[in-house]
Order: C-alpha cells, then sequence, then structure tokens
C-alpha cells in the first residue's frame, strides 16, 4: 500500500476549484475497488469545518497546525521551503505518519524524505500575464521553478497546459504527465426546482453560469447576448453565481452591476454570489443549460461537472474547452454575443432533458484513478 499525503487546495482562499478538484480525485482513490492507495488528509485548525466535513470518509485526517494558513509555524515552513529548500517541519509529519508520497500539496525540497507528486491547474500567468502584478509574477515563476525542480512527477490537467509546460521547462519534461480529472454527480442532494425559485426568488426556465466573477471569465459577452435575445423574448433568464468580486480588478464588479442596471435586465440576469455548493449542482442539474464564456481555463470543473450530469453546454471556443468536450457542446467566439445569442435562444426554444450516463461516469472516473494510481506506483517502485 501507499500511503499519501494531501493538504486542501485553495481551503482559505475561497478557491472552490481547487476544493472539489481534491475532493473528487480522493472519492476516485476510494471508490476504486483496492487497497493500493491510502490517503492521508493534512490540514490546520482554522479551516471552515463545513469544507472538513466535504472529506470526511474520502481520507483520514489529521490536523497540525503548520497548515494553518499566515500561521507562525506555517510561516517558518514556508520561509525554509521557498528560500533554503529544506522541509524540517514536513519530514517530521512524513516519519511519524509513514507518508511515502506528498501530492497535490506544493511540497517539496531536496532534502524531503518522501516523493513529491505537485499539480499545476494551468499556466493562467503566463496567457493572462496583464491580470497579475510585477511583484505575484515573479513570485509564481520563481515558486513554480522551485516545484518543478525538486518535485518528482508534476500533474497537469489538460494538454493545453502541457503545451505551455513545454516551453518554460523542456528540461524537466520526463516529470510531466496529463491526468484529466473527473466530476462526481452523486455528491449532493437532490431537491426539485421548486425549492430553487424559492429559495432565489425566480419562476421560469433559465440558463446556469457558475463561475466566479473574475475578469478572464468574461461574463460580459454572455450579458451582452442575453441583451439582445431580450428584445424579442423578454422572460429570458440567466442564473449566475460565484463570490461577486475580483480582488485583482476591484471595479470590475461594479461595472458589471452597472451593465445591468442600465440596460434593464435586473428581471434577466440573477446574480447569486457564493452559494452553497449543493444549490450550485441543483441549479446545474435543473437548468436548460451550462454556460461557460471564459477566455482561459485549466480544466473546467464547471464543464466536468456539466458532463457528468449530462447537461448541453454552452462554451468558449478555446482549446482547452475542445480538448475537454469536443462532441458535447455548442462553441461560440468568446468575444461574439452574436453568436452566443443565436445559440442561447436555440436551447431556449429546444430545450434537452438531463441525460446521466452511470456507465460513463464510472468509467471516466476509473480512468482517473487509474491513471494517478500508476503513476504512484512507477515513481515508488523507480525509488524503492
Amino acid at each position: 500500500m501507499i500511503k499519501v499525503g494531501f493538504t486542501v487546495i485553495g481551503g482559505k482562499t475561497n478557491w472552490m476549484g481547487g476544493i472539489n478538484y481534491l475532493k473528487n480525485l480522493l472519492f476516485a482513490i476510494k471508490h476504486s475497488g483496492d487497497n493500493k492507495v491510502q490517503s492521508v488528509l493534512f490540514i490546520g485548525y482554522n479551516i471552515d469545518e463545513k469544507i472538513v466535513k466535504e472529506f470526511e470518509g474520502l481520507a483520514i485526517i489529521k490536523r497540525n497546525s503548520v497548515f494553518d494558513r499566515f500561521s507562525f509555524k506555517w510561516f517558518i515552513d514556508f520561509i525554509l521551503r521557498d528560500i533554503f529548500k529544506i522541509n524540517p517541519i514536513i519530514n517530521q509529519l512524513i516519519k511519524v505518519n509513514k507518508i511515502n508520497v506528498f501530492s497535490h500539496s506544493f511540497i517539496y525540497g531536496k532534502d524531503l524524505k518522501c516523493l513529491s507528486v505537485n499539480w499545476v491547474p494551468d499556466f493562467q500567468h503566463l496567457r493572462l500575464p496583464k491580470m497579475f502584478s510585477k511583484l505575484n509574477l515573479i513570485v509564481r515563476n520563481y515558486r513554480l521553478g522551485n516545484m518543478v525542480k525538486y518535485s518528482d512527477r508534476i500533474i497537469l490537467s489538460s494538454y493545453d497546459a502541457l503545451n505551455d509546460y513545454k516551453k518554460i521547462y523542456s528540461n524537466y519534461l520526463e516529470k510531466a504527465s496529463v491526468i484529466h480529472f473527473v466530476s462526481q454527480v452523486s455528491i449532493f442532494e437532490f431537491k426539485p426546482v421548486f425549492y430553487l425559485q424559492e429559495k432565489f426568488n425566480f419562476n421560469s426556465k433559465y440558463f446556469f453560469l457558475p463561475n466566479q466573477f473574475w475578469v478572464h471569465k468574461n461574463h460580459k459577452v454572455v450579458f451582452e447576448a442575453i441583451k439582445l435575445l431580450k428584445e424579442k423574448n423578454p422572460t429570458i433568464l440567466l442564473i449566475c453565481s460565484g463570490i461577486l468580486k475580483d480582488h485583482r480588478n476591484k471595479k470590475y464588479i461594479n461595472s458589471i452591476k452597472k451593465f445591468i442596471i442600465k440596460n434593464e435586465l435586473k428581471k434577466n440576469i440573477l446574480l447569486l454570489g457564493l452559494i452553497p455548493y449543493n444549490d450550485v449542482k441543483l441549479l446545474m442539474y435543473h437548468s436548460i443549460a451550462i454556460i461557460n464564456p471564459s477566455y482561459f481555463e485549466g480544466w473546467s470543473s464547471t464543464v466536468e461537472e456539466a458532463k457528468s450530469m449530462g447537461k448541453a453546454l454552452i462554451l468558449s471556443d478555446i482549446p482547452v474547452h475542445n480538448e475537454q468536450a469536443t462532441g458535447k457542446a455548442d462553441f461560440f467566439v468568446y468575444d461574439q454575443p452574436h453568436l452566443l445569442s443565436d445559440i442561447i435562444l436555440k436551447y431556449w426554444i429546444n430545450e434537452n432533458e438531463v441525460i446521466i450516463s452511470e456507465n460513463d461516469l464510472k468509467l471516466r472516473t476509473q480512468v482517473f484513478s487509474n491513471k494517478y494510481k500508476n503513476l504512484l506506483i512507477s515513481i515508488t517502485n523507480f525509488n524503492s
């Protein structure tokens, strides 16, 4: 058995994409039908307990203050790892808990007493550098460079990301592996659409856009399309969930709200903000179609969840979306609201029913699990 240590991805940053990714990976490992891998999840004490409950039953949970982000112990560990490339605190945990591999945890170093597998979801800072400060770019490149150098393997979520990796880390190509993650649809409590209508105050069918309100998520093109459609279809409805804040562009959300008010779209576009994950899944399930208009993605959890539900997808025509959903989506040029409005109208008139293929989901989950476990087996055998 290979004992693998994980830490919560995005636990204090509200990045639900990272949390959901980890939850789906641990689910795939847990339900793989064998006991080749045992998952141990290390968490701090100041993490939201709702997040902790998401992982109960999927891994052995261990608490340590070194994983309390920005705590004194975390800061010391951060300095030792990123500046001196040593891990005395983590190595003690490895010894006590008999960890064979630390995975997806941004843990690495020349002295690490176990193997290290790390995940790079995407290279957004290279594709969209204007969204980052110069300091942020320097820090990101420094930390990623160290992580690639000192990790035994780097997992990438898409071949699109692998193409970026090749341009920067050509000396470490042998370390890179692409593993497409798979999202589960069984991890939510089903409720009828009336529950959503009463809770969020709407009464018609709708499209759903469940992205964070960050500039590169490109909500504006969908809002422009809804504006065009409203002229002939006054009841057209788009529901959006996600944190109403972009820390890199604090004026963005105000511009979004002003657009809605100026064009009298308050009854056509509902901004729900950050809502319970179960409600996100329900809104997906009961929607006409899921829309993702993003300029850039790593491997969209929104798209993956929709695929697992058998939902219709309307996606921006970017390389990673084509890699992820070719044959399972309608694509539009991300700055062409007229093209998008035509697709939305097609689905508004001819709504598709939810078709969940359990066999397809099980097969994709098994492939996800097998690829990850085979990677672990290959590096442990090589280093034994």
